[in-house]
């Protein structure tokens, strides 16, 4: 096999997309690879500038055939959007490596799809940050949260503290699967009761808690009477079911109170109702 022969071999063998570009950044040769990533048949790409199927937003930042901007074993990698001929966007990491053919200069880019590797990202960091029960964001978030906002606000901050009561009557009657239910139930009342901004979260096995920056006193008074008038709702409209059953305590974080100290103020007087609810029982 001739040695030319050989090398279109190996190029349209290889699993990740390749583009052979010049100094100035057109693509000269590529595989079939390329052609099934970015959704071109490879005559409409050869003579194309390989910094043309960047996404905008990228192009501005990073011009692929000039100055690549990370090295890696002695190559240069960066991640972008590449844009494909439907229109729609694939995450990719372009390595690039300079190499000479017949005295002329060139560089060889390896396109690597990231879509894989992004969902698999995304749904790492989504199990690490929610709660595998209810889908709240769990107290790790939370507490992620709750620093960013003591340091750098916006203030005033409100503080819910809520717990739903009896959940251990009913595991023991019914067994957890049946408190399990009650949990997702309480944590749609939830979601739909506050902003997608605020930040709702199960800290623990039947208290949640919710921060809702820029809500001052007033505000997070309505927002207790609103998640009430919620649960009352929800009760009605699920009368076969065991009704859901809550104490809340709020605080505000402003005027010198931190985070902090407003979400152990919240948790008081929740227990306080909690505390009242089981004395007239």
């Amino acid at each position: 096999m001739q040695l030319d022969q050989f090398a279109h071999a190996l190029l349209e063998a290889a699993p990740d997309a390749v583009v052979v570009i010049d100094l100035d950044g057109v693509i000269r040769l590529l595989n079939v690879q390329a052609e099934l990533l970015l959704g071109y048949p490879r005559d409409e790409l050869l003579g194309r500038q390989l910094e043309s199927l960047m996404k905008e937003s990228a192009r501005r930042t990073t011009r692929v055939a000039a100055r690549p901007n990370r090295p890696r074993h002695g190559v240069y990698a960066i991640e972008l959007l590449a844009q494909c001929r439907d229109g729609s966007t694939v995450p990719v990491e372009i390595s690039l490596a300079p190499v000479s053919i017949g005295g002329v200069a060139y560089s060889i880019a390896v396109l690597r799809d990231l879509t894989e590797r992004q969902r698999l990202e995304e749904h790492l960091l989504y199990v690490s940050t929610h709660d595998a029960l209810t889908g709240l964001a769990n107290r790790s978030a939370f507490d992620d949260v709750l620093v960013q906002l003591e340091q750098r606000g916006p203030h005033p901050v409100g503080v819910l503290m809520v717990d739903l009561d009896d959940l251990k009557k009913v595991n023991d009657r019914y067994g957890h699967a049946a408190g399990d239910v009650m949990l997702r139930r309480l944590a749609e009342v939830l979601r739909s009761t506050f902003r997608s901004t605020d930040v709702v979260a199960r800290i623990g096995g039947d208290e949640f808690a919710v921060l809702a920056a820029g809500r001052d006193a007033a505000a997070v008074e309505q927002l207790a009477a609103r998640l009430q008038d919620a649960v009352e709702a929800h009760n009605r409209q699920r009368a076969d079911d065991d009704p859901l059953k809550l104490s809340v305590g709020v605080a505000v974080a402003d005027s010198g109170v931190s985070v902090a100290t407003a979400l152990h103020d919240a948790d008081a007087r929740m227990y306080s109702m909690k505390r009242l609810h089981h004395e007239h029982r």
